[in-house]
Formats: C-alpha cells, sequence, structure tokens
C-alpha cells in the first residue's frame, strides 16, 4: 500500500474494501469510464468530466498511473498526454456497465437546469438500454454531431457498439447542441421529432422512423415516466 498516496483505507482484509481503497475517492471511476472508449487528453477529461478542478483531475490520473490502471503515453516532440486504459483498466468496463444498468433502474432522473450533460454519456446509457431491451435491427449506423464531436451507435446484426469518429453512409445524422441532444433523449418518446430547435435527424424516411422507434424503449419506455420526472413540466 501506497501510505504516502492514501490516507484513508477501510483497513478490511476484504477485496471489495480493497476495491474501494483504490477507486473509491470520488471521480476516480468517472475518469475510468470516459477511458472506456478510447485515449483522451487531459482537457478532453476536463470537458467530459465537467465540474472537476485540474488539480483534483491530476490526482486522480496519477493514483490511477500508480494501480496499474491508466497508461500516460508521452512522445517525443508531442506536448500532449494521451490516457489510455491498461489491461487492468480495462477489466472494469463490465463493472462499469452494471453500475449505469443499475442507475437506468433505479436512479433515473432528467437533468437539473444547467447540470453538465456529455453525448457520449446519454449515448453510452442508450446503448445499454437497447441491448437489454433486446432491440434488434438489420446492420444499421447513427451518426450523432454534437459540439464538434461525433459518435457512431450501430448494430451489426448482433450486438450495439459506441464508438467516436466518423462513419462513411450513415443511415441517420442526428446534429444537436448538447442540451438539445439531452432533452431529445431524456424527454418523452412522443415528444422526438425529426427537426426541433438546435436538432435535426436527417436520413431516408423509413431509415429516421426506424431509429425513433427503436429509441423508444429509452430511458423510460413507452407509456412510463420515473417517479418525480419533470420532463416536460
Amino acid at each position: 500500500m501506497d501510505t504516502a498516496r492514501r490516507t484513508q483505507t477501510y483497513g478490511h482484509y476484504c477485496l471489495m474494501a480493497q476495491t474501494l481503497d483504490v477507486l473509491g475517492d470520488r471521480w476516480t471511476l468517472l475518469v475510468v469510464r470516459d477511458l472506456v472508449h478510447g485515449p483522451r487528453r487531459f482537457t478532453d477529461l476536463a470537458d467530459t468530466l465537467g465540474g472537476i478542478t485540474p488539480k483534483t483531475l491530476t490526482q486522480r490520473l496519477r493514483a490511477l498511473e500508480h494501480e496499474g490502471i491508466v497508461a500516460a503515453d508521452r512522445e517525443a516532440g508531442r506536448r500532449e498526454v494521451r490516457y489510455r486504459l491498461t489491461p487492468a483498466g480495462q477489466e472494469l468496463v463490465p463493472v462499469l456497465e452494471q453500475l449505469a444498468r443499475w442507475g437506468l433502474r433505479n436512479a433515473l432522473r432528467p437533468p437539473e437546469p444547467g447540470e453538465p450533460t456529455h453525448p457520449e454519456h446519454l449515448l453510452w446509457a442508450l446503448r445499454l438500454k437497447l441491448e437489454d431491451a433486446g432491440a434488434a435491427l438489420d446492420p444499421v449506423r447513427w451518426l450523432v454531431r454534437v459540439a464538434g464531436e461525433s459518435h457512431v451507435l450501430g448494430f451489426d446484426g448482433e450486438r450495439w457498439t459506441l464508438t467516436r469518429g466518423e462513419t462513411s453512409e450513415p443511415d441517420v445524422t442526428v446534429t444537436a447542441t448538447r442540451t438539445a441532444l439531452a432533452k431529445f433523449l431524456t424527454g418523452p418518446p412522443s415528444a422526438r421529432e425529426a427537426e426541433q430547435p438546435e436538432l435535426t435527424v436527417t436520413g431516408g424516411r423509413e431509415a429516421v422512423r426506424t431509429m425513433l422507434d427503436t429509441i423508444a424503449v429509452f430511458p423510460f419506455g413507452p407509456g412510463r415516466a420515473h417517479r418525480g420526472s419533470n420532463v416536460g413540466a
């Protein structure tokens, strides 16, 4: 144990307690979450982790490096460092997915006014919901462009995937602001239209309708609302 780094531990000989000694600090698991889909720069992480201070992010990255969960790729002549998950960090992905699934079932609520939202987090939750709902289509690729970032939510005939970046000839393209995408995905499915303020959905008419029908299970499912929800109020 690095006692210089860890000022407090559970002090239990229990693997869960020892794991929380490593991962239980505030922001730590969220740093890991934001490296799941590939390497990121410090500034990228600061953006997706809206609210974290540079000092805290530096501390969490150093701690995760120390534990062998995150690696920093430093190249000669390149100022920016890119952080990525190690194999040990990749082992946490199923754990994070199960935590997100628990949240979908038990802690879901609409975003509060002014609360930071990020498209990758919303789309990851949508992917998990589609998997759990058993949503199956012919292979599709839905391109989502938000605030200079692109993500592709796709189905290959067997599984749903989420990747960063562009794709050629997407079936549907969603272009939106962060706020508009969050409202679109967390609001009632009946209110989702292909053209809204600050959001457009383009593609073949049938392809757009298929997407809207398929994502109707998210977040609450047709005809359902989370207790305490004020969406659309």
